[in-house]
């Protein structure tokens, strides 16, 4: 038998169901701190003091809610900020300037400071210690289109650093399986933690992920080229002897047989099927 509700019944039905779904008004809290870089798609690497009721003190990447709220922003300033935190993640909505003060040593900000590579910009050469102990320089992809990550061994967080090391895992499975991108594509992996990563942990740990030295390999270096050399991709490091260890961003990228920046991706949210997808373009439709 078809039950049918009276019109009222069924707008409060509805009604009852919307007030289910209502997400619950967001939060506001105070965050002092210091801006230690200014990073691409409108986010800030801050460090910040305790945020009574919601965290401890600590660094982190913090979205901006609007463009405007980017424009003069320093590393190094001193700012006060209200954050709003909602179900889906806490975003600055308003920035006050309080000063300035001198960088921590422990951050690669005046590297990003020099210049953010972008698309259609020719990547920089830099030398760096391989897995076997080997001096490589960038120079030696040229010709290959190469995708390099920025990773570390001993990342805690599922989403970050071993997101990176499977996404890489998959690339490098279909590129083996594939007869146009055998041979056309390498892969790229920086440690970002050179005192941890020395060449015997990095080839300990290419071994665990069953890396083909002759598609992926991993590198590492000393801390100043390091620092140096990830700030020009973007990507902020913040070291820090607490237990947070290492903040840092995810980016990405995709460099053309001709040694120019070809994509950026930032963040996690990238798959290997969009790479692949990039990479068959890139080949002309292989």
């Amino acid at each position: 038998m078809l039950c049918r509700l009276p019109l009222v019944g069924v707008l409060l039905l509805f009604a009852g169901v919307a007030a289910c779904h209502r997400q619950p008004p967001p939060r506001e809290y105070t965050l002092t701190g210091q801006v230690l870089a200014v990073l691409p798609n409108q986010y800030l690497t801050i460090k910040h003091e305790d945020i009574a009721g919601f965290m401890p003190a600590m660094t982190m990447n913090y979205p901006v809610a609007t463009p405007a709220l980017m424009q003069g922003r320093t590393p190094g300033e001193l700012i006060t900020a209200t954050m709003q935190v909602t179900d889906a993640g806490a975003t600055l909505t308003a920035i006050t300037h309080t000063g300035t003060a001198p960088l921590p040593t422990n951050t690669n900000s005046a590297a990003l400071a020099e210049g953010i590579l972008a698309v259609g910009d020719e990547v920089p050469d830099a030398a760096f210690i391989d897995q076997t102990n080997t001096r490589r320089s960038i120079s030696e992809w040229k010709g290959s289109l190469t995708l390099v990550t920025f990773i570390y061994t001993s990342c805690p967080l599922p989403t970050f650093c071993p997101l990176m090391d499977q996404n890489f895992a998959t690339i490098q499975r279909a590129v083996s399986d594939n007869t146009p991108l055998r041979g056309q594509v390498k892969l790229i992996s920086i440690s970002i933690d050179p005192a941890h990563d020395t060449p015997a942990v990095l080839a300990e740990h290419a071994k665990r992920l069953e890396a083909n030295p002759a598609i992926w390999t991993f590198l590492t270096g000393d801390q100043a080229t390091t620092d140096r050399f990830a700030g020009r991709f973007g990507v902020s490091i913040v070291r820090s002897d607490s237990p947070e260890g290492i903040t840092h961003q995810l980016r990405t990228t995709l460099i053309g047989r001709d040694g120019h920046v070809r994509k950026i991706y930032s963040g996690n949210e990238w798959t290997p099927g969009t790479v692949l997808t990039d990479l068959r373009a890139a080949l002309g439709g292989a």
